[in-house]
């Protein structure tokens, strides 16, 4: 009898003992995980800082204005070149665009039959 329990007690302990060896490989695997997703997020993180400098660069007023001068041929605005609300032209009006297809079919004011009637 107390032979088996020792085989028992024995087996527990190496049982144990893998599980905890299995726990320890499994965390450390998870921890190396998080290490290398915590470098690449700070590579993204430098990269996106990078980004944002080249565009504070790039869109500098004096920086634009700059290339607008050089690559576009604009001309500063003439006073008469302005107009009031009143020299615009009014909104055309669009009427129901189905329904005048709908009427070209001659199909406008017709019932409309859903389903099957028996």
């Amino acid at each position: 009898m107390t032979r088996i329990l020792n085989l028992i007690l024995v087996g527990l302990l190496v049982a144990s003992a893998i599980g905890v060896y299995s726990i320890k490989y499994e965390s450390t695997l998870q921890a190396e995980k998080v290490a290398k997703l915590r470098r690449s997020i700070d590579a993204e993180r430098r990269s996106i800082e990078a980004l944002r400098a080249e565009w504070a660069y790039m869109s500098q007023p004096e920086r634009v204005g700059e290339m607008a001068k050089r690559h576009l041929n604009l001309v500063p605005m003439k006073i008469t070149q302005v107009v009031t609300p009143a020299d615009l032209p009014a909104k055309v009006q669009q009427g129901d665009l189905i329904a005048e297809k709908l009427e070209g079919l001659g199909l406008a004011g017709q019932p409309q039959v859903t389903g099957s009637t028996q």
